[in-house]
């Protein structure tokens, strides 16, 4: 009896085929997946290109500390290329001639991104004449 109830079952699963909320998440899915594999396969194809890392250094806030002032410097990469070890250089530069220089390292700047840092000067910066550059990188 039992038997006969599970081929009756079966063939009732037979003729009903797959619902169609089934074949409507099997779609998705499927679109889902073509779509990272294409986006995959077109950065793997256009890559970051020749094109080097392309950083500019530039100041945002200049805040005192107890142990003299912080200039914050936004590193900004216009490339799709990441690099790394970015090495950043601040000159404060008196009326008198005098430059006093702090340079900093950031670790990772992603292509097409910003990453912040921070630079120590003993002189009060916003009286002075301040530069940021970013000296180099490494390939990460």
């Amino acid at each position: 009896m039992a038997e006969k109830a599970r081929r009756r079952e079966s063939r009732r699963r037979a003729r009903t085929g797959q619902p169609l909320l089934e074949w409507i998440a099997a779609a998705i899915g499927l679109l889902l997946t073509l779509a990272v594999l294409g986006a995959l396969g077109w950065e793997s194809v256009k890559g970051s290109g020749a094109r080097p890392p392309a950083i500019e250094a530039s100041i945002g806030a200049i805040t005192p500390t107890p142990a003299g002032y912080v200039v914050e410097v936004e590193l900004r990469n216009r490339s799709s290329a990441t690099a790394a070890a970015v090495e950043v250089e601040g000159e404060l530069t008196k009326a008198d001639g005098t430059v006093a220089t702090s340079t900093t390292t950031v670790d990772y700047v992603p292509g097409d991104s910003t990453r912040k840092a921070g630079l120590f000067f003993q002189d009060d910066p916003r009286r002075h004449r301040v530069d940021v550059r970013a000296l180099g990188f490494a390939e990460p």
